[in-house]
C-alpha cells in the first residue's frame, strides 16, 4: 500500500510537495463509523483508503497525479532508449536552474516499509551520441526495513552504484554496471532477481497501480477482459449503479492481440435486455449510442473496481483525474463510500483522485486528512496542503461550506468582468 508520494521541480511543482495516505490522530464525530471504515491498520501503520485533491483550475492538481503516473510507468519501461524517462524531465518553467526533477514514494509491502526515489536530469550532450533531449538518472536510492530500522539498500549516483546491500535469492548476483544513463537500477536489479525486493516494488508500481492519466483506454481494457472471463460477475456489479442488463456481447473481440482491449470501441459493445411490455422481446443496444456519458464511464471503471475490491491479498492504488466528470453527485458519493467500505473493498485498495465536487466534502463521508488542496502561488508554483494541516477546523464542520467561503484557500481568483471593462474604458 502507498504511504506517501513526493515530487519536486516538476511542471508547476517547484518546491518539495508530498501527498500522504498516512492517517493522522484526529477523531471523527462521536458515533461515526468513518474512522473504522476509512482507515486500514496494516503492520502497525494506519493508512487512508481514499484521498481527494481539490483546487482551482490550473492549480497543479493534475500535475501531482501526472508525476505519480509517469513515475510508476517508467518503472515498467524496459526500453533501451530514454523515451519512458523523458516525460519525467519537465522542470519548473519559471526558473532557470540545473536542478533535476525529484520523485519519491514510500510503500508498505509484505509487512515492510520501503522508500524509493530518483532524480531525473538532462544528460550531458555528447556530440554524435546523445541528442539535446536525452535524459539521465542523476541519482537513485532505496531504503527498507531491516529489523526496526530503515536501512539504505542501494545508492546510485550518476551511472555508478555506490552502495548495494540488496538481499538476493540464493546464488544470485546482480551486476552493478548499468547499460545506459537512463536505466533505473531498481528495474535492472529486478530483471536479474525475480523474487527480490526490487521486483516486489516494481510489481506493485506497475501491476497494482492503475491510472487513467497516461493510457486513457487502460480502464476499458480491464473491463473487456473481465467481461470475457465472467460476464455475470461484471453484470452483477453494474447493477449496483442501476445499469440492469441481461447479457453483454462483444463484436470482433477476437481480433485484438495479447488481450489488449484498451482501444476497444464502445460501438462494438452490445447490451442485452428485454422489453417491459410483457412480451419480453429481446433488445440489443449499442453502448456508444444508447448510453449516457456517465454510464459509459461506469462501464470503463467497473473492471478496475472489481479487480481492486476482489483480487485476494493484492491491494491496488487507483489514480483517477477529474473523477466527478459526467457523474451525478450521489453516484460519486456512492463510489467513494464503496472504497471506504471494508465489506466491499475487501482488499483495502486505495484511491487517489482529483475533483471539484464539494458534495464529498462532508465529515460523514471523509475525514479531514483525506482532503488535500492544490493552490497556485504568485510565482506560478503549486503548493499542496492537507485540510488536517489547517488549525481551528472542527472535525464535524461543514467542510464544503467553509471551503467555498474561502476558509481553506485553493479557490480560483475571479475578477469582476464589469469592473474590468469599466477600468479598460477609463484608460481609453
Amino acid at each position: 500500500m502507498i504511504i506517501e508520494f513526493s515530487v519536486k521541480n516538476y511542471r508547476s511543482i517547484r518546491d518539495l510537495q508530498t501527498i500522504s495516505f498516512k492517517a493522522t490522530g484526529l477523531k471523527s464525530p462521536a458515533g461515526s463509523e468513518i474512522d473504522s471504515n476509512n482507515i486500514v491498520k496494516s503492520d502497525g501503520v494506519s493508512l487512508l483508503k481514499t484521498v481527494g485533491l481539490y483546487g482551482s483550475n490550473a492549480s497543479g492538481k493534475s500535475n501531482i497525479l501526472m508525476a505519480l503516473s509517469y513515475f510508476t510507468h517508467v518503472v515498467s519501461s524496459l526500453a533501451i532508449d530514454s523515451r519512458g524517462v523523458r516525460p519525467l524531465y519537465d522542470p519548473f518553467l519559471f526558473e532557470t536552474s540545473n536542478e533535476g526533477c525529484f520523485f519519491q514514494i514510500v510503500l508498505l509491502l509484505n509487512g515492510k516499509k520501503y522508500r524509493y526515489g530518483f532524480v531525473v536530469n538532462k544528460s550531458d550532450n555528447v556530440p554524435g551520441k546523445n541528442s539535446s533531449n536525452d535524459v539521465k538518472i542523476e541519482s537513485e536510492w532505496l531504503y527498507g526495513n531491516v529489523g526496526k530500522n530503515m536501512k539504505r539498500l542501494f545508492l546510485r549516483v550518476g551511472n555508478e552504484v555506490k552502495e548495494n546491500y540488496l538481499p538476493t535469492s540464493e546464488g544470485m548476483v546482480i551486476p552493478t554496471k548499468l547499460p545506459y544513463p537512463h536505466t533505473l537500477f531498481l528495474v535492472h536489479a529486478a530483471a536479474f532477481d525475480a523474487k527480490g525486493i526490487p521486483m516486489q516494488i516494481a510489481n506493485y508500481l506497475t501491476i497494482h497501480t492503475i491510472n487513467n492519466i497516461i493510457e486513457k483506454g487502460l480502464f476499458r481494457g480491464v473491463s473487456i477482459n473481465i467481461i470475457k472471463e465472467s460476464t455475470p460477475f461484471f453484470l452483477s456489479f453494474l447493477k449496483r449503479f442501476n445499469m440492469k442488463y441481461d447479457d453483454i456481447e462483444l463484436i470482433d473481440d477476437e481480433s485484438y492481440p495479447d488481450n489488449d482491449y484498451s482501444n476497444f470501441p464502445l460501438d462494438k459493445v452490445l447490451l442485452k435486455r428485454t422489453t417491459h411490455d410483457g412480451n419480453n422481446t429481446p433488445l440489443s443496444m449499442n453502448l456508444e449510442y444508447r448510453e449516457s456519458a456517465g454510464n459509459k464511464k461506469i462501464f470503463d471503471l467497473a473492471g478496475v473496481l472489481l479487480m481492486a475490491f476482489n483480487m485476494e491479498n493484492t491491494p491496488f492504488l487507483i489514480v483517477i483525474d477529474e473523477i466527478d466528470s459526467n457523474f451525478h453527485p450521489s453516484l460519486l458519493i456512492k463510489l467513494i463510500e464503496m472504497f471506504n467500505n471494508p465489506k466491499i473493498n475487501k482488499n483495502n485498495s486505495q484511491l487517489l483522485f482529483t475533483s471539484h465536487d464539494t458534495n464529498l466534502m462532508s465529515p460523514s463521508i471523509m475525514r479531514r486528512d483525506q482532503f488535500y488542496f492544490a493552490e497556485k502561488q504568485e510565482d506560478e508554483s503549486t503548493r499542496l496542503y492537507s485540510l488536517a494541516d489547517l488549525r481551528g477546523i472542527r472535525n464535524d464542520a461543514d467542510f464544503a461550506k467553509q471551503y467555498l467561503a474561502g476558509y481553506y484557500g485553493a479557490l480560483p481568483v475571479l475578477n469582476d468582468y464589469t469592473e474590468m471593462e469599466e477600468n479598460e474604458n477609463g484608460k481609453q
